[in-house]
């Protein structure tokens, strides 16, 4: 998992308390494999058959530290493979119209990407 931005996290207000960043932080660089099964279990696909872009909000996040966050994210292929999944995490009062799109068009890049090479 590749972490970046965390500086602009730390930055909003929802993250002002010590011990919520701290939890954050140790779900992100410590309890990986919790967050990987958060991001791997959901299906990949819409019934259209395009990539599906996964919004949880809240408390829709299964993992307590989580809750006080919004997670969006989607996979992206090399044909029809999944090789890996992009997304954004940040307070629940995101953007979520942009953030949605900014998540679609990297998984549509990284995708595109893959299957040039």
């Amino acid at each position: 998992i590749m972490v970046r931005g965390v500086g602009e996290v730390l930055r909003q207000p929802e993250f002002s308390q010590v011990q919520q960043v701290q939890t954050i932080m140790h779900l992100l660089e410590e309890e990986q494999e919790q967050l990987w099964k958060l991001i791997c279990d959901e299906p990949e696909i819409e019934e259209t058959g395009q990539p599906k872009v996964t919004v949880r909000i809240g408390t829709e996040n299964p993992l307590e530290p989580m809750r006080t966050c919004s997670l969006i994210f989607s996979s992206y292929r090399r044909g029809t493979v999944p090789v890996g999944r992009v997304g954004v995490l940040g307070p629940t009062r995101l953007d979520y119209e942009n953030a949605i799109a900014v998540v679609a068009a990297a998984a549509a890049y990284l995708s595109e990407a893959f299957n040039y090479y």
